[in-house]
């Protein structure tokens, strides 16, 4: 039966599979709960970027940049998210109430505004332009300190 545009269509995932070696890919394979096609589709998997330094810009220290190296997902825009907090989270996962910075291009951002002699813990994650898909986040990077 042809699926009509805007129509929504609930489907059961019976495996997945992945593959870190070629292309960052991760293949999902649906069965459908009627006598709907079996859908197949590849989203790219997204490794966390690496290298993530910051340096406190001299002056009052209010200011800390965070800088990283490009995350490479052949045949996508990436952009990148920063998130920090005073809170420690985990080594992997801001808190949930972190200060978001995101729909950054570049491999590096300047925070502003934050509490002079206080130390900021920063993570960073990749995410594909327009396609909802964001990577794991980085390792927690402190901050440098005043």
């Amino acid at each position: 039966r042809a699926t009509t545009a805007g129509t929504t269509r609930t489907l059961s995932i019976s495996s997945y599979s992945t593959s870190h070696a070629k292309g960052y890919t991760c293949t999902v394979s649906a069965t459908p709960l009627s006598t709907y096609p079996v859908i197949l589709a590849t989203v790219p998997v997204i490794p966390p970027p690496s290298q993530v330094e910051g340096v406190v810009l001299s002056g009052s220290g209010t200011s800390l940049t965070v800088s990283w190296n490009a995350v490479i997902v052949p045949m996508y825009m990436i952009l990148y998210i920063v998130r920090y907090s005073t809170d420690r989270g985990t080594e992997t996962e801001p808190p949930s109430d972190a200060m978001m910075r995101s729909g950054i291009r570049a491999t590096s951002t300047t925070l502003t505004g934050l509490q002079s002699g206080t130390t900021y813990n920063v993570w960073v994650a990749a995410e594909i332009l327009g396609a909802g898909v964001q990577g794991n986040y980085s390792m927690r990077m402190p901050n440098p300190g005043p």
